[in-house]
């Protein structure tokens, strides 16, 4: 029977949610943010045999910033074709906005999903790897201050290997929207922006991670020399503790401060280890990126 691909409905909350209850040992996001993308819109959904068999969702970061994600499908009915319907159903849905970029994330562990992407033509752009840890009891280290003026911590961004590595990208726990001016403006605002010395000699960016429980934490971005990263996570840990969480978790490009963040309890999983950042290439496209080198896995992911 054809597979027939639709917008989701309130009533496929449940089936939904019985779907990604099967989905990384049962710990996947989704349940956190299925309400809100339910009432966006942008939630297609596949039936098999008149059964919701699959769901995916297209999500507009910014003006003609596309971003694909929660492909997900019933283990069950794999190999049957849904994943890859989705896909392209995303695909061409992003397509029709005429977007400057569409872009999704997966681990490096999806070999179908990346199959899929790569016949697609899309390419990886850059690399993040995933840590956490407990929050520690920790003192607001002295010299580190909320960012008041975003203009200089820009320009701290832009000349800093962090920005570089992470293809201007923001690490914002499965989302990777691109950290441009104005969203570092916006964040300043909301006060997640946090500098070190002034005029700055580190930066970092915390806020709330929408695929994680209230209880964590989010570093989004570190920048900074030795002595200016531990002092900035131990900021991180403090401030995280005011608040009442409980966990510190982090995407870090490549793995260029996997040892500071070991330092302060931060470490990679166990059932994977990078997460790959995929951008549709195209022949108008001004962006023609190179896979980044962060190890020796690079070339196989």
């Amino acid at each position: 029977m054809a597979i027939i691909l639709r917008p989701a409905q309130p009533d496929d909350r449940e089936r939904i949610l019985a779907i990604s209850a099967q989905i990384w040992e049962g710990e996947d996001y989704i349940p956190l943010v299925l309400d809100d993308w339910l009432a966006e819109g942008g939630l297609a959904v596949a039936e098999l045999d008149g059964q919701l068999a699959g769901y995916g969702k297209l999500t507009i970061l910014s003006p003609g910033e596309v971003w694909l994600e929660g492909l997900r499908v019933d283990p069950a009915l794999r190999g049957r074709g849904v994943a890859k319907a989705l896909a392209q159903h995303q695909l061409e849905s992003a397509l029709a906005l005429k977007p400057r970029s569409v872009r999704f994330a997966t681990a490096e562990a999806n070999v179908e999903s990346l199959h899929i992407a790569r016949k697609q033509g899309f390419r990886e752009i850059a690399r993040f790897t995933y840590v956490e840890g407990p929050v520690r009891h920790e003192l607001t280290p002295p010299g580190v201050a909320p960012v008041r003026e975003f203009e200089p911590a820009w320009a701290v961004v832009r000349a800093s290997s962090a920005y570089r590595d992470a293809h201007g990208l923001l690490g914002l726990g499965w989302r990777f929207p691109e950290l441009t001016r104005q969203r570092l403006a916006e964040l300043v605002i909301r006060g997640e922006v946090f500098a070190r010395g002034n005029p700055a000699r580190g930066l970092l960016i915390q806020s709330a991670d929408p695929y994680a429980p209230a209880a964590f934490a989010s570093v989004a971005f570190l920048h900074g020399d030795d002595a200016g990263q531990d002092a900035l996570l131990r900021f991180a840990h403090a401030r995280a503790r005011e608040r009442g969480q409980e966990y510190l978790s982090a995407m870090i490009p490549c793995e260029e401060r996997i040892e500071a963040l070991a330092r302060h309890g931060l470490v990679p999983l166990s059932d994977f280890r990078y997460v790959l950042v995929l951008e549709l290439q195209r022949s108008q496209s001004t962006r023609n990126p190179q896979p980044p080198e962060c190890g020796p896995s690079s070339a196989a992911a």
